[in-house]
């Protein structure tokens, strides 16, 4: 290991620490220190405030997150993407509704399991194209909950495009972080918190507005990218130049590259994201190593991880649902 120089403690702040039995590791020094908080030998991050790192000491969060805005867009009447053929995805024998009604199943349960233990001001913006009354009601009951708000739009033009440049036209209206998220992604339940609290801590360290994907797409693995590694919550988190569409930013970069956002709807690009690419160039786009999300298209979703149990028990709470929903009629 590179030597270090270390700065000598005051030995009456030594003495004082050492008699009270206070203690943590001061980041620049890696001496005992007051921490300010009860932590025995563990991580810890408190929103909008301050993280511990057994190894990496204490940082304060200078990025605070006042808001955030998720963006779903849904289409429970269109095939696959560019497929002439029937609706084919990994899931066997999965029609396009029950594949959005779990993949929100675990969205919903990934945004209260963060909202147990922190306050902050989420909406859920469902953006509807080509969908109908019966299936966009049936969504509102599944979603509903009095911790977080769920707003319903419809998109102006439909087909993909143009419900990619309705998530454009809401996002505007934002505060502050926004997540854009496609129908066919499964959520981890540690994936919104792990996300936001990553989000808070690598955005204080590198000093900038970042981008940040929440899945660990097998294609990353066959590119040479120039990458770092970085601790974010409980994660590792890395440098990518590609993702798809389902993504989270802030309204900052929004607005700063708000041409080259809409040039994904506007024309004709190959890939169909290109032109978001073009902004990691510029911007940091992080994603996590082990999948927050899976996307739940024609090939496999993950490199490791047993996506199929994720699936299996947001089904099996979907069913519950039903049966509730049903019973109550």
């Amino acid at each position: 290991m590179f030597q270090r120089k270390y700065k000598k403690q005051n030995i009456i702040v030594k003495f004082i620490l050492k008699l009270f039995n206070l203690y943590a590791y001061e980041k620049e020094t890696l001496n005992m220190v007051n921490p300010s908080y009860k932590n025995v030998g563990k991580n810890f991050i408190k929103l909008n405030d301050k993280s511990f790192n057994l190894s990496k000491g204490y940082l304060k969060l200078n990025r605070k997150i006042k808001k955030l805005d998720i963006f779903y867009r849904y289409s429970p009447n269109n095939n696959l993407w560019n497929s002439s053929q029937n609706w084919k995805r990994i899931i066997p024998n999965i029609n396009k509704r029950t594949l959005i009604s779990v993949s929100l199943t675990s969205l919903k349960k990934s945004i209260l399991f963060f909202l147990e233990d922190n306050n902050l001001d989420i909406n859920l913006n469902l953006i509807s194209d080509n969908s109908d009354l019966h299936f966009d009601n049936h969504l509102n009951k599944l979603l509903s909950s009095d911790k977080f708000k769920t707003n319903k739009f419809d998109t102006k033009v439909k087909g993909n495009r143009g419900s990619y440049l309705e998530c454009c036209d809401r996002a505007i209206n934002s505060e502050d972080l926004i997540f854009f998220i496609e129908d066919d992604y499964l959520f981890e339940l540690n994936c919104i918190e792990e996300m936001i609290f990553s989000y808070s801590r690598l955005s204080s360290i590198l000093g900038k507005e970042i981008i940040m994907c929440p899945s660990d797409y097998p294609f990353y693995y066959d590119s040479l990218y120039n990458t770092n590694l970085f601790f974010g919550k409980n994660l590792r988190w890395r440098n990518v130049e590609e993702t798809l569409l389902t993504f989270l930013f802030s309204k900052k970069i929004m607005l700063e590259y708000l041409n080259d956002f809409r040039k994904i709807g506007e024309q004709e690009n190959e890939p169909f994201e290109k032109p978001l690419h073009k902004i990691y160039k510029k911007v940091p786009c992080l994603a996590p190593i082990t999948s927050l999300s899976f996307h739940l298209g024609r090939d496999n979703p993950s490199i490791n991880e047993d996506y199929l149990s994720l699936w299996n028990t947001n089904l099996d709470k979907y069913k519950e649902f039903n049966l509730s929903s049903y019973d109550s009629q």
